[in-house]
Order: structure tokens, then C-alpha cells, then sequence
């Protein structure tokens, strides 16, 4: 078989398995940042290209100075940015960027809306869910309440707990556009964005108190969860620091899967904002989960803070499949988790352990799935239905993602991996105590949105690959 003919069955595979998602979500507005913007602030405000940007590490973004800082800086680098915003500075927002639209936002949102699209019976918990939020869910997404102290799953727009909506500020820019910062030019190198987000002690990344104690019954209603939210790292009032956090967030981790030992748990990861602390969580929790979702920027950080300063100088002084696969394989081994997906433009990398509780073909097939989801996403925006997956079959993955192939062979082979001959067309190479899969991927030019493309592509392999699983009547 071709890899077009790997797609073609790819893209008829079907989610039915159930499919929980927690924690985070929020409404995000997006915002096209369009060079006649930046060159209406720069006119009403040239004093702001004369400030610095003053701002302790971990502090909000309160200034309209501060902003356009950081926005200059990630234009120039064309990288996706994360960072906490002063609720203050979002009426400024929308006053210097006329062009934006409110969309759901969030990995657990974002994840939730995607499978219900796909398909599967989706479920998803959120510490605040007020009515506007509610509103942004598909209709078809349920909500654990508690009812006369017993559980039960509603209709979304049934499970309203809060007035309160976090707003995540989403700057997306497309590749090759010039933006004119005073006497400084910056031309973009790839579509990419940046998000400032909205914070409120009530948006707690854990369960709460009240449906604690019926945690077994949640995990055992599904059969595969994303878990995301835990780079907040505290919980005001209940888990002050570090380690109550990470005490709690085991704890109930461990009742999920108290009833339902086979449930599949994901981690996808979102950076915290101090790197000694994110040492002590990924090493606490990731080993407790089944997957760890991460992407090609995002990996650097994680190798650095883990000790791994060679593998990620590599992959900064020349980011190649071979590099990634080098990286993506020590975090593999320190961390202890059974499959490991590294996405990134154009190909993905994903590890398992030996044995693995599907085989590497339906990895492989899973992964060619989410990629055409991921693709559809990207040239139309929002979730994507299931219907419209089928059309990406007539549409040939990367470039990008088949060269990747060919270097690896090559550099791999040299360097004395067991990379067979057929290699560049199955993308499967075979070790002692892992199998690694190199997946070529589909790339949309311009895309309508980057935001939630690297959950999306997570969240459809993983569910896909756990719904195959269900198929050949294996364990989950």
C-alpha cells in the first residue's frame, strides 16, 4: 500500500468510543492582527515604541506597552506564545483591532466540541461553566451535575454553575506579512499566535470538592480522557502550593481510574512559567498518564527543564525529524509514559512502548486521521464534522512530512537504528523496547485558524487509536 492509499482508509475511521475531556475553557476572542492595526497604535501611540518592556517573570501583562513588546517579539520569531493578561487592557484590545470574532477556546472546550463533531459520545467537565460558555459547546456534549447526591450527565446548556467567563485574547497573523513597528520592519515566517488569557481563582484545573467522591463513576462512563490545565500549578484555597496541588491532582487521578483501570488518560502539555516547578510536575504526574502530547516548539523547554540540554540544543541549532525523534525519545524514557506524539508542521513522531495495546499500523492509520481533521480545521476553522473528513483523502499530505521521512531513513540508518528498507513507505521503525512512527501530515497555506490545531490533532489520534482498539477487541 501507498501512503495515499493509508489515507484513503484513514479518513473513514470512525470515533465511537466515549470521550471525556476537563479542564480548561474560556471563550476566545480572536483577532486578526492585520499591519494597518499595528500602524494605527504606532500613529495614536508613537510613545510606546520608546518604552521597554518592564514585566516580572510570571506577572500578568498589564500595559498597552508591554503588548506591543511581546507582540513584536513573536512576529519576528513567528512562534505561538502563551501568557497571562490584566483584564484591563481587553476593551484596549478590541478598540485597536476591529477584526474579531468569539469562538470556544480552551483544550477541554476545544476537544469536547471536536469529538461531539467526530461523532462520539462527548463529555467534558469545567470547574466555571457559565451561560455564555455553555452556549459555545455543541449541544450534544454532557456535563456532570449532581442530583440529589447522585450523578448524572446533562445536556451541557442544563450544567450553568457561574456568571464568570475567562476570555483568552488570541492574535493570529498569517506567513509573509509586513508589519512596521516605527523604524523597525518584521516580516512574518510562518501563520502563527499569540494568546493572552484572562485569569480568576475560580477557574480551578481540578474537580471539585462536591464531585470528588463520585470521580470512580465519572471514569468509569468513558474511555478515554484529556487532561489539561495543570501548568496553573495551584488551586487558590484549596491546593496553595506545588505540592498540594500535585497530592490532589494524583488523588484524583486515582479515583478515576479506580473503577475503570483500562481508561486511557492524555496529557497534553501547555508550559508553566516557572521551569523548576515544571520539572517537579512533569515528572509527578506525567508517569501516571497513558500519553503526553507535545509539539515541536514546546519541546525544547521540556528537554531543557529536564536535564536533556544536548537534545534540545540540537533540535533548536537544526529542528529535523531525527533531532525531534532523539528528543521525543528521552523524554519517552525519563518520563515513563507509554506513547508519546509529538506534533509539529508538516509530520508527527510518536512513540510507544513495547508491547502496545493496539499495533503500530493502527497508530499510524489514527495519526493519518487526525491529520486530515486537523487539515480540514485549518482550512475552514471551528469543529470540524465528521462528514467533511472524507475530503481530505483527495488531498496529498506535505512535502515537508515525506522528505522528513527520507532524512530520517538516512540519518537514522547511518547512526545504527534498526530503520528498514521499506521505512520511507510504511514510517514504522521497530526497537528493542519501543516502536516509533513517523506520520507525514497534510499543511493548509494560510490557514482560516491556528488556535487548537495541536489538541485537535492529539485529541482526534488518540480517541482514534482508542476506538480502534475497541475494534479488533482488544483491551482499551
Amino acid at each position: 500500500m501507498t501512503w495515499t492509499d493509508y489515507l484513503s482508509e484513514a479518513v473513514r475511521t470512525q470515533i465511537n468510543c466515549r470521550v471525556f475531556a476537563a479542564f480548561n475553557a474560556n471563550v476566545d476572542m480572536v483577532i486578526n492582527v492585520r499591519p494597518e492595526d499595528v500602524a494605527a497604535i504606532t500613529a495614536a501611540h508613537p510613545e510606546l515604541l520608546g518604552q521597554k518592556h518592564h514585566r516580572v517573570p510570571g506577572r500578568p501583562v498589564s500595559t498597552p506597552a508591554q503588548f506591543l513588546t511581546l507582540l513584536e517579539e513573536c512576529l519576528e520569531a513567528g512562534k505561538s506564545y502563551y501568557d497571562v493578561v490584566q483584564a484591563e487592557l481587553g476593551e484596549w484590545f478590541l478598540q485597536y483591532f476591529p477584526e474579531h470574532t468569539e469562538a470556544m477556546g480552551g483544550q477541554a472546550g476545544i476537544i469536547a466540541n471536536q469529538m461531539a463533531a467526530l461523532g462520539a459520545q462527548a463529555y467534558v467537565y469545567n470547574p466555571v461553566l457559565s451561560e455564555l460558555q455553555a452556549e459555545m459547546y455543541d449541544p450534544r456534549v454532557r456535563f456532570p451535575v449532581l442530583e440529589q447526591g447522585r450523578l448524572q450527565w446533562v445536556p451541557i446548556r442544563e450544567g450553568v454553575n457561574s456568571t464568570w467567563t475567562k476570555v483568552n485574547y488570541i492574535f493570529e497573523y498569517p506567513k509573509d506579512a509586513v508589519y512596521q513597528f516605527g523604524d523597525r520592519t518584521v516580516t512574518t515566517v510562518r501563520a502563527n499566535r499569540v494568546i493572552l488569557g484572562t485569569r480568576n481563582p475560580l477557574a480551578a484545573m481540578g474537580f471539585s470538592e462536591e464531585i470528588e467522591p463520585y470521580l470512580p463513576e465519572v471514569g468509569a462512563a468513558v474511555d478515554v480522557g484529556f487532561m489539561a490545565g495543570y501548568h496553573h500549578g495551584r488551586i487558590e484555597g484549596r491546593a496553595d502550593t506545588l505540592e498540594e496541588f500535585l497530592e490532589l491532582s494524583l488523588r484524583q487521578h486515582s479515583a478515576l481510574k479506580s473503577q475503570n483501570p483500562e481508561l486511557k488518560l492524555h496529557y497534553e502539555y501547555v508550559p508553566m512559567t516557572a521551569s523548576v516547578e515544571e520539572e517537579v510536575l512533569l515528572r509527578t504526574l506525567v508517569p501516571r498518564f497513558d500519553s503526553f502530547g507535545i509539539n515541536e516548539t514546546e519541546i525544547i523547554r521540556v528537554l531543557d527543564a529536564l536535564g536533556f540540554e544536548e537534545e534540545a540544543g540540537e533540535i533548536a541549532r537544526n529542528e529535523r525529524s531525527f533531532s525531534l525523534y532523539q528528543g521525543a525519545l528521552a523524554l519517552w524514557r525519563e518520563l515513563g509514559v507509554q506513547r508519546m506524539h509529538l506534533h509539529n508542521l508538516g509530520y508527527y513522531i510518536i512513540i510507544i512502548a513495547k508491547p502496545y495495546h493496539v499495533s503500530p499500523e493502527d497508530v499510524r492509520r489514527a495519526c493519518l486521521f487526525a491529520s486530515a481533521v486537523n487539515a480540514v480545521k485549518a482550512k475552514q476553522g471551528g469543529a470540524v464534522p465528521y462528514d467533511a473528513v472524507a475530503q481530505m483523502a483527495d488531498i496529498p499530505l506535505s512535502s515537508i512530512g515525506f522528505t522528513q521521512l527520507e532524512c530520517f531513513a538516512e540519518e537514522a540508518g547511518a547512526a545504527g537504528y534498526p530503520v528498514e528498507e521499506d521505512f520511507v513507505r510504511t514510517g514504522i521503525m521497530e526497537a528493542e523496547d519501543h516502536i516509533m512512527i513517523l506520520v507525514p501530515a497534510h499543511v493548509v497555506p494560510n490557514p482560516v485558524s491556528t488556535v487548537g490545531m495541536g489538541d485537535t490533532v492529539s485529541s482526534s489520534a488518540f480517541a482514534a487509536e482508542v476506538s480502534l482498539g475497541l475494534r479488533t477487541g482488544g483491551p482499551i
